[in-house]
């Protein structure tokens, strides 16, 4: 059987990594709207909702898929919730408990975020409309490098084994995909 992962749309035998193309995308779409906040201000980018949803829902689905490829549950009929899967690699990996309590508190936040994204529509109270009229671009910015923490991490975690090749770099955000800084004063 082979893994999905190294197989394009086409099923070309091709290199394809969803959870990396996830998180060009996030940040494309983040590099954009940083651009035309810094042009227009804040208060006229049209459709700024709408930007800050899609790049947590990218965020999201290179997250999961990045802790559910690397903490996978062969015994299990179901995968693990993200939640529990950062957990068991923040314990594998060598993260210091100050470092394990704020990434797995992000975490949560964001997962109340991207859960009501997966889950939109009308319910009870009108909640997850009123989850998401909460979503900010300082929480997203939060959530941007909550997310480049673990995805360096991880990579860390592979950089330990000398069979694995993988280029030396210092973060994700510097070298292969590069987040725009949330200008100050937003």
């Amino acid at each position: 059987m082979s893994y999905y992962a190294h197989l394009d749309s086409t099923l070309r035998l091709e290199s394809t990594n969803l959870q990396l193309y996830s998180l060009k995308k996030a940040a494309c779409e983040w590099n954009e709207l940083i651009d035309l906040i810094m042009y227009y201000g804040i208060g006229h980018v049209d459709h700024l909702k709408e930007r800050l949803v899609f790049i947590l829902s990218c965020l999201g689905l290179s997250l999961s898929q990045l802790l559910g490829q690397n903490c996978p549950s062969p015994e299990k009929e179901k995968m693990d919730n993200p939640g529990v899967l950062l957990g068991k690699i923040l314990k594998d990996d060598i993260v210091d408990r100050t470092k394990r309590r704020r990434l797995n508190n992000t975490f949560n936040d964001f997962l109340f975020y991207y859960d009501t994204v997966r889950h939109f529509g009308e319910n009870k109270n009108q909640q997850n409309y009123r989850t998401i009229d909460q979503l900010t671009l300082k929480r997203l910015n939060r959530f941007v490098h909550m997310t480049v923490e673990i995805w360096d991490i991880i990579i860390g975690m592979y950089r330990k084994n000398p069979k694995n090749d993988i280029d030396d770099f210092n973060s994700i955000s510097d070298d292969a995909i590069p987040f725009k800084d949330l200008p100050e004063g937003i």
